[in-house]
C-alpha cells in the first residue's frame, strides 16, 4: 500500500454500526438579584414558595421559544445539580445529590420538563437542549443553529447580555469495543473532524473564543475473573491495591507504547468529568470526579486515583487529546491509538471478548459565550 494511502486509513477509525450517537446543549447563567425582579418582580419572603413566580415565568419562556422553533426535548434545571445525558434504550431521568441524569434514547423519546424548588434561590441555571432524530451526529449543525436560534431569543426576552449566557456543545459516540466478537456486523467509518470543521460547510461560525476539549472516557466493569487475576491478602481487611496496581500497570505500559500521554485511571467509585483548564488537576467533588486537562500540554502524563478498600463496579480510563493530536483530518488517528492501548489491556487482562465489555465513550465539546 502507498505510503499517502497509509496515512490517510490510519486517519480513519472504523467503529461498529451498533454505536449510539448523542448531542446536547446546555446554556449556563447566574440568577441575580436584577434577573429575578425583571422576570417576577420583587420575591415575597413571606410566601412558603418565594421563588416559585419566577421559576414558572421563566421557564414558560423556555419552553414557548421551544415550540416555536421546533425543538422536542428540552429541560429547565434550577435545582443546581449537574446534568449528565446518557443513551439509553428507555427513557429515564434520576436524580441524586449532585446530579440529574437524562437517560434516553434520541429517536423515541421527547420530553420538556421544568426540575426546580420553589422554596429555594438556585446559584445557577442550566437549559438542557436534547437533540431528536435517527441522525444525530450527520444533523448535528442543524440543532446547533436552531438552538442557538433560541438561547438568541432566550436572552432577548429574559434582558440578559450574550456574556451572562455561557453556551457549550456536547457530542458522544459510545460503543462496545469488542462488539464484533458479539456478533455486530458492519461498522461506522469517521474520521472524527473537530465540531467547528465539521459546522463549517453548513457556514456556521464558531466565536474566537470558544474552548475545545476532545477526550474519552472508557468504562471496564469489574467481575468475578478480574479479580481473581492477582491474589488478595484479606489478612487486615479487604485490600484491593494489588488488583488496582495490576490493572493501573497494564494501562500506564500500553498508552506509553501508543504513545498517549493526557489521561487518568479512576477507581474510586466517582463518576469521572473532564473539563478544560488551564492547570491540570484531579479533585474529588461528592460524587463527582472533576478532572482538568489543559489541551496545549502535551505531555501532561497519567493520574491513578483508588481506594484499597474499596472494590468498584467499573473502573475508568480517561484520555485526552492535546492540540497534537488534532491533525489535519481530525481525531481519528486519536481514537485509533485509544482503541491500541484498550486491546493491549484487554491481552494483559485475559479477556473474553465474546463475553466482557470495553464501553467506549468519545466525547467532542465545545464552549462558548456569543460575540
Amino acid at each position: 500500500m502507498p505510503i499517502s494511502r497509509t496515512r490517510r486509513v490510519q486517519h480513519k477509525v472504523h467503529i461498529p454500526s451498533s454505536a449510539r450517537e448523542n448531542q446536547y446543549l446546555l446554556a449556563k447563567f447566574a440568577i441575580t438579584d436584577s434577573l429575578i425582579e425583571r422576570i417576577s418582580g420583587p420575591v415575597d419572603h413571606s410566601s412558603e414558595q418565594p421563588f416559585l413566580p419566577f421559576y414558572k415565568k421563566l421557564s414558560e419562556i423556555f419552553f414557548k421559544i421551544n415550540e416555536e422553533l421546533d425543538i422536542e426535548s428540552g429541560q429547565f434545571v434550577a435545582n443546581d445539580k449537574f446534568a449528565r445525558i446518557r443513551f439509553s434504550p428507555e427513557k429515564i431521568t434520576a436524580q441524586t445529590d449532585q446530579q440529574i441524569l437524562f437517560l434516553y434514547n434520541s429517536r423515541y423519546h421527547f420530553s420538556q420538563k421544568a426540575y426546580f424548588d420553589g422554596k429555594k434561590q438556585a446559584s445557577k441555571i442550566h437549559l438542557v437542549f436534547l437533540s431528536n432524530g435517527n441522525e444525530v451526529r450527520h444533523d448535528s449543525a442543524i440543532f446547533h443553529q436552531k438552538v442557538v436560534k433560541a438561547i438568541t431569543k432566550f436572552t432577548e426576552q429574559s434582558g440578559m447580555a450574550k456574556d451572562e449566557m455561557r453556551i457549550c456543545d456536547h457530542q458522544h459516540l459510545t460503543y462496545d469495543l469488542f462488539a464484533k466478537d458479539k456478533g455486530v456486523q458492519g461498522n461506522q467509518v469517521h474520521k472524527l473532524r473537530s465540531i467547528s470543521n465539521r459546522y463549517a460547510p453548513d457556514e456556521i461560525s464558531i466565536p474566537e473564543n470558544t474552548d475545545e476539549l476532545t477526550y474519552a472516557i472508557v468504562d471496564m466493569p469489574i467481575n468475578r475473573r478480574l479479580r481473581n487475576l492477582v491474589k488478595l491478602d484479606d489478612s487486615e481487611g479487604e485490600n484491593y491495591n494489588p488488583l488496582y496496581n495490576y490493572i493501573a500497570d497494564a494501562f500506564m505500559s500500553a498508552a506509553k507504547k501508543h504513545n498517549l500521554n493526557n489521561g487518568a485511571l479512576i477507581a474510586n467509585g466517582l463518576v469521572p468529568i473532564v473539563r478544560r483548564s488551564e492547570d491540570e488537576s484531579t479533585v474529588a467533588k461528592g460524587e463527582l470526579m472533576m478532572i482538568g486537562y489543559n489541551p496545549k500540554s502535551m505531555n501532561s502524563g497519567y493520574t491513578c486515583k483508588w481506594v484499597a478498600e474499596e472494590l468498584v463496579d467499573s473502573v475508568h480510563f480517561v484520555f485526552v487529546a492535546s492540540e497534537q493530536d488534532k491533525t489535519s483530518h481530525g481525531y481519528g488517528k486519536f481514537l485509533n491509538q485509544i482503541e491500541s492501548v484498550l486491546h493491549s489491556i484487554a491481552q494483559k487482562l485475559k479477556y473474553d471478548n465474546d463475553k466482557e465489555e470495553l464501553i467506549v465513550r468519545f466525547h467532542q465539546h465545545i464552549g462558548f459565550y456569543r460575540e
